[in-house]
């Protein structure tokens, strides 16, 4: 039984990193065709996740891990090619909102909709409702353990050269 669960763990690990190689992958090019760096696609990610909430640079510089200055840089890029508009928060006059333009929205749907929607076709043709959940659950666990060691790496100091 444990070697049985040692094989396993081992496939599951080469696949994981497989996946992450993919995502990466993906990355790569979305950058590439969008006409950002890394760190816009990012922050354009986290702008588009939040929808018609009220995303603020301030919540960006935080997941980001970027200074107010460099948050500004970013979302400077982003405005220059039409992919997000600033504007001051309705009721609180002293803070900003940060929303994505359609166009962003549209070019982001028309580069990743064809995967999400392949993807929802995949599972329910090769797993049940129960086993659909269980992987839903695997990739919480995994986003919660993924989050807690960012969180922990971004504590650490720099390796000194």
């Amino acid at each position: 039984m444990a070697t049985e669960l040692s094989r396993i763990a081992g496939v599951l690990k080469r696949r994981l990193e497989s996946f992450h190689g993919s995502i990466d992958d993906l990355a790569h090019e979305l950058v590439r065709v969008l006409g950002v760096n890394r760190t816009d696609l990012r922050a354009l990610l986290l702008i588009l996740i939040a929808g018609e909430k009220a995303t603020t640079p301030g919540f960006l510089a935080d997941q980001l891990g970027l200074t107010a200055a460099g948050t500004t840089i970013v979302l400077n890029r982003l405005e220059k090619i039409g992919y997000v508009t600033r504007s001051l928060h309705p009721t609180d006059h002293r803070r900003v909102i940060v929303l994505a333009t359609d166009l962003a929205a549209h070019r982001f749907s028309e580069l990743v909709s064809p995967l999400l929607d392949q993807g929802l076709k995949m599972l329910v043709s090769y797993y049940n409702a129960a086993e659909i959940s269980l992987i839903a659950g695997f990739l919480a666990r995994s986003d919660e353990l993924q989050q807690a060691h960012l969180n922990r790496m971004r504590e650490l100091d720099p390796f000194p050269n």
